[in-house]
């Protein structure tokens, strides 16, 4: 017994320190050409873009370990349909500047959100999120709705087929709010390199569709400076409970008037299709696709299939010429 816990604080101990070793680079010198910051209140948000500048703006934001170049092939088939495709890392993800804060609750993220998109100066757009990103994004718009042509939400990790709280932490919450815990998490294994297949296979159905093209994508910004410190703080928002946020009261569902498209994996098991049923529910102006054979990440694990329901979902709104 003694030997195996050695073993495993030696394995610990080994992906800690390669971590810390191969995080080194400057966010900002080693950003992906083409790309840009815009400032986000307490934040720099780093950001990809596609289509005539001057076209209706559709704006994708990512899940939990992602960032803007996952959604390149979304952005080609936006850009088709003649929108001005807009990615963005919403930290502690990607190449975006962590804030100072070190807070990342919803309505801390929905604050960067809402600023980015007035730095960028988008009055109006179509929005697209996937997983965890969803609760910051919604509680952006539910904060200000006029902003909204068309919401697209994807396997969407809302949380609110579970009991509302007053959003006190958890007792695990509280105790990853210890850094020396979360911190040795994050380098030894959300962002470790050597476990990004891993985690993601976790995430989907066919794990055969976790090629090491899409590794490669989750693992670039894992070399930046930095990082497992910023997950890290991120980490105990993971598990946040439904609390008090606008994004977690069912009204402001029942009261939301712009169109909502629900883009839902079949065998979803991180967030099931039941919460999609539910969602759809309480939305009065809401439609739900069912993609067969997919997990949690559709765009990865059925990249031709999802692509043909974005596509279709922005037929139904395509911008004037």
């Amino acid at each position: 017994m003694l030997l195996l816990m050695f073993s495993l604080f030696a394995l610990v101990l080994l992906a800690v320190t390669y971590s810390m070793l191969h995080q080194s680079e400057d966010r900002q010198q080693s950003k992906p050409v083409g790309g840009f910051y815009v400032a986000a209140a307490d934040s720099r948000i780093f950001v990809q873009t596609m289509g005539k500048e001057d076209a209706p703006a559709i704006v994708f934001v990512h899940g939990t370990g992602a960032w803007s170049e996952i959604w390149r092939n979304s952005m080609k088939v936006a850009a088709r349909r003649g929108y001005r495709a807009i990615a963005i890392d919403l930290p502690p993800f990607g190449y975006s500047v962590p804030p100072a804060s070190g807070k990342y609750d919803k309505g801390a993220q929905a604050t960067r959100i809402l600023a980015a998109l007035d730095s960028m100066g988008v009055q109006k757009a179509v929005f697209v999120s996937h997983s965890i990103g969803s609760a910051p994004l919604m509680e952006a718009l539910l904060r200000e709705p006029q902003r909204v042509n068309k919401l697209i939400l994807i396997c969407a990790a809302l949380g609110l087929d579970t009991e509302q709280t007053d959003g006190a932490d958890t007792g695990l919450q509280h105790a990853l709010r210890h850094q020396w815990l979360a911190q040795t998490l994050s380098a030894a294994m959300l962002t470790n390199p050597a476990f990004t297949s891993t985690l993601m296979k976790s995430f989907v159905s066919d794990k055969e569709k976790i090629t090491p093209a899409w590794v490669e994508v989750y693992q670039q910004p894992l070399s930046l400076s930095g990082t497992y410190q910023a997950v890290a703080l991120w980490l105990p928002e993971l598990l946040a409970e439904r609390g008090t946020w606008l994004s977690d009261k069912l009204d402001s569902y029942l009261a939301v008037k712009f169109p909502v498209h629900l883009i839902w994996g079949k065998e979803d098991t991180i967030t099931p299709l039941s919460q999609a049923v539910h969602l759809k529910a309480l939305l009065s102006n809401a439609e739900l696709t069912v993609i067969p054979g997919s997990g949690h990440v559709p765009m990865v694990e059925r990249t031709a299939e999802f692509e043909k329901v974005l596509d279709a979902s922005l037929v139904q709104d395509e911008p004037d010429p």
